[in-house]
């Protein structure tokens, strides 16, 4: 998938929050981040896929 370079450079600052969660032993807050991140993947990879079909 093709990202635009902004939402790559925020999933990247997002991943690295949440690494820094599973290591300070903060489990729920990963969980959490691990659910919000791969939605929000599915729906951006949802949009883009849409998006090129219209071009």
């Amino acid at each position: 998938m093709m990202y635009s370079k902004l939402i790559t450079a925020v999933f990247v600052v997002f991943y690295a929050v949440l690494v820094w969660a599973v290591f300070s032993m903060h489990n729920m807050l990963a969980m959490q981040m691990m659910a919000i991140g791969m939605f929000a993947e599915a729906v951006i990879s949802l949009i883009f896929l849409y998006r090129k079909d219209k071009k």
